[in-house]
């Protein structure tokens, strides 16, 4: 029994020391975020938005380009919509780019900041928008490209709700 429990115990501990080292290493990475974030928030350029019932947090964006005939139309969350899209880290990482092609998208299915920003564009509009860690991936990052803690930056064009 006493050889169980030591391994139990050992096995635990090795869990609990590398989760505590994984926070500590990224811990500079996300300190850079948090202040580009910052940067951005104070920033007369840009301005700040929340879900269209409000929620935790807010996501930062640059008008680049509003349609001259606006329909006033906004996505809801159930809505499938048609985009163009790049996206990077602070450090000018591209990690994904369907800037120069058509991406059907389910709002519900994306990343809390980026659904954010298009329930709040109108059909033509064209964004610059700056996601905080917390409504992108979090604490855990997403694949070896975009690391924990990490802000997203998006150049969003919203082309059309293409299912409501």
């Amino acid at each position: 029994m006493k050889p169980f429990y030591l391994l139990f115990v050992l096995f635990f501990s090795v869990i609990f020391l590398s989760c505590s080292e994984d926070k500590e290493s990224y811990a500079e990475w996300r300190k850079e975020n948090e202040a580009h974030i910052e940067k951005i928030k104070n920033n007369p350029e840009y301005k700040a938005t929340t879900e269209p019932k409000g929620g935790p947090g807010a996501i930062y964006y640059k008008v680049l380009k509003t349609p001259e005939c606006a329909t006033g139309i906004s996505p809801i969350y159930t809505n499938k919509v048609k985009v163009r899209y790049k996206g990077s880290l602070i450090d000018e990482t591209v990690f994904e780019d369907a800037s120069h092609r058509t991406v059907e998208l389910g709002v519900s299915n994306l990343v809390s900041g980026f659904a954010v920003a298009l329930q709040n564009m109108q059909v033509g509009d064209k964004w610059e928008i700056h996601i905080p860690w917390e409504l992108g991936y979090g604490y855990s990052g997403s694949g070896s490209t975009i690391l924990p803690y990490s802000a997203l930056i998006f150049e969003l064009e919203l082309l059309e709700i293409s299912q409501y």
